[in-house]
Protein backbone atom coordinates (compact mmCIF):
# COMPACT_ATOMS: atom_id res chain seq x y z
CA UNK A 1 0.00 0.00 0.00
CA UNK A 2 1.54 3.31 -0.94
CA UNK A 3 1.87 6.07 1.75
CA UNK A 4 0.90 9.91 1.71
CA UNK A 5 2.46 11.61 4.89
CA UNK A 6 1.38 15.24 6.03
CA UNK A 7 3.79 17.53 8.02
CA UNK A 8 1.91 20.62 9.17
CA UNK A 9 2.66 22.34 12.45
CA UNK A 10 -0.35 22.05 14.38
CA UNK A 11 -3.11 19.17 14.97
CA UNK A 12 -6.48 21.56 15.15
CA UNK A 13 -5.03 23.24 11.25
CA UNK A 14 -4.92 19.96 10.18
CA UNK A 15 -8.29 18.71 11.03
CA UNK A 16 -9.90 21.77 9.92
CA UNK A 17 -8.49 22.46 6.42
CA UNK A 18 -7.17 18.86 5.60
CA UNK A 19 -8.78 15.87 6.86
CA UNK A 20 -11.22 15.89 4.59
CA UNK A 21 -8.63 15.63 1.58
CA UNK A 22 -6.79 12.74 3.75
CA UNK A 23 -10.05 10.93 4.13
CA UNK A 24 -10.46 10.71 0.46
CA UNK A 25 -6.67 9.51 -0.23
CA UNK A 26 -7.38 6.86 2.26
CA UNK A 27 -10.22 6.00 0.22
CA UNK A 28 -8.23 6.07 -2.74
CA UNK A 29 -5.85 3.12 -1.47
CA UNK A 30 -3.31 5.02 0.35
CA UNK A 31 -2.09 4.83 3.83
CA UNK A 32 -2.50 7.98 5.61
CA UNK A 33 0.75 9.25 7.85
CA UNK A 34 0.20 12.81 10.09
CA UNK A 35 2.83 14.13 11.62
CA UNK A 36 2.23 17.55 13.20
CA UNK A 37 2.32 19.32 16.92
CA UNK A 38 -0.52 17.40 18.66
CA UNK A 39 -1.43 19.72 21.78
CA UNK A 40 -3.40 16.73 23.28
CA UNK A 41 -4.95 13.44 23.15
CA UNK A 42 -8.48 14.57 21.85
CA UNK A 43 -7.69 15.79 18.27
CA UNK A 44 -4.95 12.74 17.36
CA UNK A 45 -7.65 10.55 18.44
CA UNK A 46 -10.36 11.79 16.26
CA UNK A 47 -8.03 11.27 13.32
CA UNK A 48 -7.19 7.79 14.66
CA UNK A 49 -10.34 7.04 14.49
CA UNK A 50 -10.24 8.12 10.91
CA UNK A 51 -7.98 5.58 10.62
CA UNK A 52 -4.75 8.00 10.03
CA UNK A 53 -1.77 6.95 11.47
CA UNK A 54 -0.28 10.51 13.72
CA UNK A 55 3.07 10.99 14.83
CA UNK A 56 3.98 14.01 16.95
CA UNK A 57 6.67 16.52 15.78
CA UNK A 58 6.34 18.53 18.61
CA UNK A 59 6.99 21.65 15.88
CA UNK A 60 6.14 24.67 17.73
CA UNK A 61 4.63 26.96 14.94
CA UNK A 62 5.37 30.86 16.01
CA UNK A 63 9.12 29.94 17.91
CA UNK A 64 12.18 31.32 15.91
CA UNK A 65 14.24 29.25 17.97
CA UNK A 66 16.88 28.07 15.41
CA UNK A 67 18.30 25.27 18.43
CA UNK A 68 14.94 24.44 18.86
CA UNK A 69 14.01 24.10 15.25
CA UNK A 70 17.21 22.15 14.37
CA UNK A 71 15.99 19.51 17.07
CA UNK A 72 12.55 19.20 15.58
CA UNK A 73 14.33 18.67 12.12
CA UNK A 74 16.15 15.96 12.85
CA UNK A 75 12.93 14.76 15.06
CA UNK A 76 11.09 14.78 11.52
CA UNK A 77 14.06 13.47 9.25
CA UNK A 78 13.98 10.19 11.81
CA UNK A 79 10.14 9.52 11.58
CA UNK A 80 10.47 10.13 7.56
CA UNK A 81 13.31 7.82 7.17
CA UNK A 82 11.26 5.68 9.24
CA UNK A 83 8.04 5.95 7.24
CA UNK A 84 9.85 6.30 3.77
CA UNK A 85 6.32 7.56 2.06
CA UNK A 86 5.44 7.22 -1.93
CA UNK A 87 4.17 10.96 -1.23
CA UNK A 88 5.48 13.71 1.03
CA UNK A 89 3.47 16.59 1.61
CA UNK A 90 4.15 19.37 3.69
CA UNK A 91 2.25 22.70 4.94
CA UNK A 92 3.27 25.97 6.38
CA UNK A 93 6.47 27.15 6.32
CA UNK A 94 8.85 25.10 9.28
CA UNK A 95 7.07 21.83 7.29
CA UNK A 96 8.11 23.13 4.11
CA UNK A 97 12.01 23.51 5.20
CA UNK A 98 11.88 19.85 7.64
CA UNK A 99 10.44 18.19 4.37
CA UNK A 100 11.28 20.34 1.51
CA UNK A 101 14.81 19.33 2.60
CA UNK A 102 14.79 15.44 3.16
CA UNK A 103 12.93 15.16 0.00
CA UNK A 104 15.61 17.11 -2.28
CA UNK A 105 18.56 15.42 -0.04
CA UNK A 106 16.52 11.73 -0.60
CA UNK A 107 15.74 12.50 -3.93
CA UNK A 108 12.07 11.78 -3.19
CA UNK A 109 8.90 13.36 -4.67
CA UNK A 110 7.01 16.13 -2.23
CA UNK A 111 4.26 18.77 -2.17
CA UNK A 112 4.39 22.05 -0.66
CA UNK A 113 1.09 23.76 -0.08
CA UNK A 114 0.81 27.28 0.60
CA UNK A 115 -1.91 28.42 2.58
CA UNK A 116 -0.80 32.31 1.61
CA UNK A 117 2.70 33.23 2.09
CA UNK A 118 2.50 33.85 5.42
CA UNK A 119 3.51 36.86 7.91
CA UNK A 120 7.05 36.60 6.84
CA UNK A 121 6.21 38.02 3.43
CA UNK A 122 4.25 41.20 5.06
CA UNK A 123 6.33 42.19 7.77
CA UNK A 124 9.23 44.59 6.92
CA UNK A 125 11.47 43.88 10.53
CA UNK A 126 14.90 43.37 10.26
CA UNK A 127 14.67 39.86 11.99
CA UNK A 128 11.51 39.22 9.16
CA UNK A 129 13.41 40.69 6.77
CA UNK A 130 16.53 37.69 7.17
CA UNK A 131 14.22 35.66 7.75
CA UNK A 132 12.59 36.27 4.42
CA UNK A 133 15.60 35.97 2.42
CA UNK A 134 16.46 32.76 4.21
CA UNK A 135 13.23 31.08 3.59
CA UNK A 136 13.92 32.08 -0.25
CA UNK A 137 17.04 30.57 -0.43
CA UNK A 138 15.70 27.15 1.34
CA UNK A 139 12.60 27.21 -1.49
CA UNK A 140 14.98 27.85 -4.40
CA UNK A 141 17.00 24.76 -2.98
CA UNK A 142 13.74 22.74 -2.36
CA UNK A 143 12.63 23.60 -5.90
CA UNK A 144 16.29 22.46 -7.30
CA UNK A 145 14.06 18.65 -6.60
CA UNK A 146 12.66 17.62 -10.45
CA UNK A 147 9.65 15.97 -7.97
CA UNK A 148 9.05 18.73 -6.40
CA UNK A 149 5.94 20.83 -6.70
CA UNK A 150 4.56 24.19 -5.51
CA UNK A 151 1.07 24.39 -5.11
CA UNK A 152 -0.59 27.93 -4.36
CA UNK A 153 -4.68 28.79 -3.44
CA UNK A 154 -4.42 31.60 -5.72
CA UNK A 155 -2.55 33.05 -8.79
CA UNK A 156 -0.98 36.13 -7.09
CA UNK A 157 0.74 33.86 -4.31
CA UNK A 158 2.06 31.87 -7.03
CA UNK A 159 3.26 34.87 -9.30
CA UNK A 160 4.52 36.62 -6.72
CA UNK A 161 6.79 33.77 -5.59
CA UNK A 162 7.69 32.36 -9.16
CA UNK A 163 9.10 36.10 -8.98
CA UNK A 164 10.91 36.35 -6.30
CA UNK A 165 13.11 32.91 -6.45
CA UNK A 166 12.91 32.09 -10.33
CA UNK A 167 11.32 28.80 -9.87
CA UNK A 168 9.71 27.65 -12.97
CA UNK A 169 6.29 27.80 -13.75
CA UNK A 170 5.61 24.22 -14.84
CA UNK A 171 6.72 23.43 -11.13
CA UNK A 172 3.88 24.64 -9.43
CA UNK A 173 0.28 24.14 -9.52
CA UNK A 174 -3.12 26.41 -8.27
CA UNK A 175 -5.56 24.64 -6.52
CA UNK A 176 -8.48 26.76 -5.41
CA UNK A 177 -8.26 27.20 -1.38
CA UNK A 178 -8.99 23.89 0.82
CA UNK A 179 -12.45 23.44 -0.53
CA UNK A 180 -15.70 23.76 1.22
CA UNK A 181 -18.27 20.62 1.76
CA UNK A 182 -21.62 22.31 -0.02
CA UNK A 183 -23.79 19.93 1.71
CA UNK A 184 -22.42 20.43 4.91
CA UNK A 185 -23.09 24.32 4.71
CA UNK A 186 -25.95 24.15 2.62
CA UNK A 187 -27.63 27.74 1.64
CA UNK A 188 -29.74 29.05 4.31
CA UNK A 189 -31.71 32.69 4.23
CA UNK A 190 -30.27 35.01 6.05
CA UNK A 191 -32.90 35.65 9.90
CA UNK A 192 -34.66 38.80 10.04
CA UNK A 193 -33.44 40.66 13.16
CA UNK A 194 -32.93 44.04 14.41
CA UNK A 195 -30.58 44.59 14.99
CA UNK A 196 -28.36 42.81 11.81
CA UNK A 197 -25.63 40.26 12.97
CA UNK A 198 -22.16 40.79 11.47
CA UNK A 199 -19.88 38.00 12.11
CA UNK A 200 -16.04 37.58 12.80
CA UNK A 201 -15.08 34.03 13.11
CA UNK A 202 -11.21 33.62 13.13
CA UNK A 203 -7.99 32.75 14.78
CA UNK A 204 -7.74 35.68 17.50
CA UNK A 205 -5.09 37.57 16.09
CA UNK A 206 -4.80 41.41 15.68
CA UNK A 207 -3.96 40.89 11.97
CA UNK A 208 -7.34 39.33 11.60
CA UNK A 209 -8.51 42.86 11.70
CA UNK A 210 -10.95 42.76 14.29
CA UNK A 211 -9.65 46.24 15.81
CA UNK A 212 -11.02 47.67 12.34
CA UNK A 213 -14.44 46.13 12.41
CA UNK A 214 -14.76 47.70 16.41
CA UNK A 215 -13.53 50.60 15.28
CA UNK A 216 -16.18 50.94 12.80
CA UNK A 217 -19.06 49.51 14.90
CA UNK A 218 -18.01 52.76 17.40
CA UNK A 219 -18.46 55.49 14.05
CA UNK A 220 -21.49 54.10 12.56
CA UNK A 221 -22.82 54.59 15.95
CA UNK A 222 -22.81 57.97 16.18
CA UNK A 223 -24.98 57.84 12.93
CA UNK A 224 -27.19 55.19 14.56
CA UNK A 225 -26.40 52.66 13.00
CA UNK A 226 -26.63 49.57 14.68
CA UNK A 227 -25.03 46.02 14.79
CA UNK A 228 -24.47 43.13 16.59
CA UNK A 229 -20.74 41.86 16.43
CA UNK A 230 -20.26 37.81 17.22
CA UNK A 231 -16.77 37.08 17.61
CA UNK A 232 -15.82 33.45 17.27
CA UNK A 233 -12.36 31.55 16.80
CA UNK A 234 -9.58 30.03 18.20
CA UNK A 235 -6.80 31.75 20.56
CA UNK A 236 -3.52 31.90 19.62
CA UNK A 237 -1.74 32.13 22.77
CA UNK A 238 2.38 31.31 21.39
CA UNK A 239 1.71 34.09 18.85
CA UNK A 240 3.00 37.44 19.50
CA UNK A 241 0.20 38.26 16.93
CA UNK A 242 -2.01 37.27 19.19
CA UNK A 243 -5.22 39.19 20.84
CA UNK A 244 -5.28 38.40 24.76
CA UNK A 245 -8.58 36.83 26.17
CA UNK A 246 -8.13 39.21 28.78
CA UNK A 247 -8.95 41.83 25.97
CA UNK A 248 -11.61 39.84 24.51
CA UNK A 249 -13.71 39.60 27.61
CA UNK A 250 -13.47 43.07 28.37
CA UNK A 251 -14.80 44.11 25.03
CA UNK A 252 -17.27 41.58 25.43
CA UNK A 253 -18.25 42.78 28.96
CA UNK A 254 -18.70 46.67 28.01
CA UNK A 255 -21.16 45.24 24.99
CA UNK A 256 -18.46 46.19 22.25
CA UNK A 257 -18.63 42.35 20.95
CA UNK A 258 -20.54 39.54 21.62
CA UNK A 259 -17.38 37.00 22.37
CA UNK A 260 -18.80 33.64 21.78
CA UNK A 261 -15.37 31.53 22.15
CA UNK A 262 -14.29 28.41 20.18
CA UNK A 263 -16.99 27.09 18.59
CA UNK A 264 -17.01 23.73 16.90
CA UNK A 265 -20.04 24.32 14.83
CA UNK A 266 -19.43 27.46 12.69
CA UNK A 267 -22.40 26.67 10.21
CA UNK A 268 -24.78 27.79 13.08
CA UNK A 269 -22.94 31.05 13.79
CA UNK A 270 -22.92 32.01 9.47
CA UNK A 271 -27.02 30.55 9.83
CA UNK A 272 -27.06 33.12 12.48
CA UNK A 273 -25.73 36.41 11.02
CA UNK A 274 -26.52 38.56 8.24
CA UNK A 275 -23.06 39.54 7.25
CA UNK A 276 -19.93 37.88 7.63
CA UNK A 277 -16.64 40.00 7.69
CA UNK A 278 -12.97 39.49 7.90
CA UNK A 279 -10.55 42.11 7.20
CA UNK A 280 -7.76 40.66 7.60
CA UNK A 281 -4.66 42.95 7.08
CA UNK A 282 -1.95 39.91 5.85
CA UNK A 283 -1.61 37.67 3.09
CA UNK A 284 -4.47 35.22 3.33
CA UNK A 285 -4.94 32.14 1.65
CA UNK A 286 -8.43 31.46 0.27
CA UNK A 287 -10.06 32.13 4.31
CA UNK A 288 -12.15 29.34 4.90
CA UNK A 289 -15.06 31.37 6.74
CA UNK A 290 -15.43 33.50 3.63
CA UNK A 291 -16.14 30.04 1.76
CA UNK A 292 -18.52 28.75 4.25
CA UNK A 293 -20.36 32.50 4.51
CA UNK A 294 -20.36 32.15 0.51
CA UNK A 295 -21.53 28.18 0.53
CA UNK A 296 -24.59 29.36 3.07
CA UNK A 297 -25.85 32.82 1.34
CA UNK A 298 -23.74 35.88 3.10
CA UNK A 299 -22.64 38.84 1.70
CA UNK A 300 -18.96 39.14 2.65
CA UNK A 301 -16.73 41.97 3.37
CA UNK A 302 -13.11 41.76 3.86
CA UNK A 303 -9.86 43.59 2.45
CA UNK A 304 -8.29 42.68 -0.90
CA UNK A 305 -5.13 41.01 0.48
CA UNK A 306 -4.03 37.15 -0.80
CA UNK A 307 -6.94 35.10 -1.83
CA UNK A 308 -9.63 37.06 -0.28
CA UNK A 309 -10.64 38.29 -3.79
CA UNK A 310 -10.76 34.75 -4.89
CA UNK A 311 -13.59 34.03 -3.17
CA UNK A 312 -15.30 37.44 -2.83
CA UNK A 313 -16.00 38.66 -6.29
CA UNK A 314 -16.37 43.00 -4.80
CA UNK A 315 -20.02 43.75 -5.92
CA UNK A 316 -21.43 40.53 -6.84
CA UNK A 317 -21.35 38.51 -3.39
CA UNK A 318 -19.85 41.31 -1.47
CA UNK A 319 -17.09 43.79 -1.30
CA UNK A 320 -13.62 44.10 -1.07
CA UNK A 321 -12.11 47.44 0.62
CA UNK A 322 -8.33 48.27 0.04
CA UNK A 323 -6.22 47.23 2.70
CA UNK A 324 -6.30 49.18 6.00
CA UNK A 325 -8.64 51.31 4.32
CA UNK A 326 -10.99 52.11 7.42
CA UNK A 327 -13.19 54.44 6.04
CA UNK A 328 -13.92 51.79 2.43
CA UNK A 329 -14.88 49.43 5.18
CA UNK A 330 -17.35 51.29 7.23
CA UNK A 331 -19.13 52.89 4.18
CA UNK A 332 -19.89 49.19 2.01
CA UNK A 333 -20.74 47.68 5.66
CA UNK A 334 -23.12 50.27 6.47
CA UNK A 335 -24.11 50.19 2.50
CA UNK A 336 -24.81 46.33 3.36
CA UNK A 337 -26.62 46.68 6.62
CA UNK A 338 -28.91 49.08 5.08
CA UNK A 339 -29.88 47.00 2.03
CA UNK A 340 -31.11 43.60 2.79
CA UNK A 341 -32.43 42.57 -0.95
CA UNK A 342 -28.66 43.69 -2.10
CA UNK A 343 -27.48 41.00 0.77
CA UNK A 344 -29.91 38.38 -0.71
CA UNK A 345 -28.90 39.09 -4.04
CA UNK A 346 -24.92 38.56 -3.14
CA UNK A 347 -25.94 35.54 -0.85
CA UNK A 348 -27.23 33.46 -4.12
CA UNK A 349 -24.42 34.87 -6.27
CA UNK A 350 -22.13 33.37 -3.26
CA UNK A 351 -23.92 30.17 -3.10
CA UNK A 352 -23.14 29.75 -6.80
CA UNK A 353 -19.72 30.43 -6.66
CA UNK A 354 -18.95 27.91 -3.97
CA UNK A 355 -20.88 25.17 -6.00
CA UNK A 356 -18.90 25.97 -8.97
CA UNK A 357 -15.58 26.92 -8.24
CA UNK A 358 -14.95 25.98 -4.60
CA UNK A 359 -16.45 22.48 -3.69
CA UNK A 360 -14.31 20.51 -2.03
CA UNK A 361 -15.01 17.37 -4.38
CA UNK A 362 -13.39 19.40 -7.10
CA UNK A 363 -10.14 20.06 -4.95
CA UNK A 364 -9.89 16.26 -4.02
CA UNK A 365 -10.10 15.23 -7.72
CA UNK A 366 -7.33 17.84 -7.90
CA UNK A 367 -5.45 16.74 -5.04
CA UNK A 368 -5.37 12.93 -5.76
CA UNK A 369 -4.27 13.46 -9.46
CA UNK A 370 -1.41 15.30 -7.82
CA UNK A 371 -0.40 12.97 -5.65
CA UNK A 372 -0.60 10.17 -8.85
CA UNK A 373 1.39 12.28 -10.54
CA UNK A 374 4.26 12.54 -8.37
Amino acid sequence: MKKVCYLINSDWYFELHWSERALAAKAAGYEVHVICHYEGDEIKSRLEKHGFICHNSLISAQSYNPVGFILTFSRIWKMLNRLDPDVLHCVTIKSFLAGGIYAQVKSRPVILSFAGLGRVFDNGKMLINGLRFFVLSIYKYIAKNPQAVLVFEHESDQERLISLTGIDKEQTRVIDGAGINTDDYPYTSEPIQTPPVVLFASRMLWSKGLRDLISVRKSLAKDDIHFTLNVAGILSTDDADAIPLSMLEQWHKEGTINWLGRSNNVSQLIEAANIVALPSTYSEGVPRILLEAASMGRACLAYDVGGCKSIVQDGANGFLVARKDKAGLESQLKRLLQDAPLRHKMGLVGRELALTKFSSAQVIVKTLRLYEGV
